[in-house]
């Protein structure tokens, strides 16, 4: 399920993994790669949304808005990813 949330409160990735696990999401108005704080648009809960939240991604794109997609469903669907490690 996509879930459209538009939040106005800069949040970092790993509070939002946190509240949003196995998810997918859009995070926008970044500060840089390196330090990805900056506010939700939208998280995926499932990857039957994953068409919809790439959708998104490439309309902001389109738009030349910023945005990064990041998270996981952490079901191993990558070809060749057995495992991901987070330090």
């Amino acid at each position: 399920m996509l879930q459209i949330l538009d939040e106005k409160e800069l949040r970092s990735a790993d509070s939002i993994e946190d509240e949003y696990k196995n998810c997918k999401y859009i995070l926008i108005g970044f500060n840089s790669v390196e330090d990805p704080t900056g506010y939700l648009y939208c998280v995926s809960t499932s990857d039957e949304s994953y068409h919809d939240i790439c959708s998104i991604k490439n309309d902001f794109a389109r738009r030349r808005i910023p945005c990064m997609l990041r998270g996981s469903y952490n079901n191993g669907g990558g070809l060749g990813v057995q495992y991901e490690i987070k330090e």
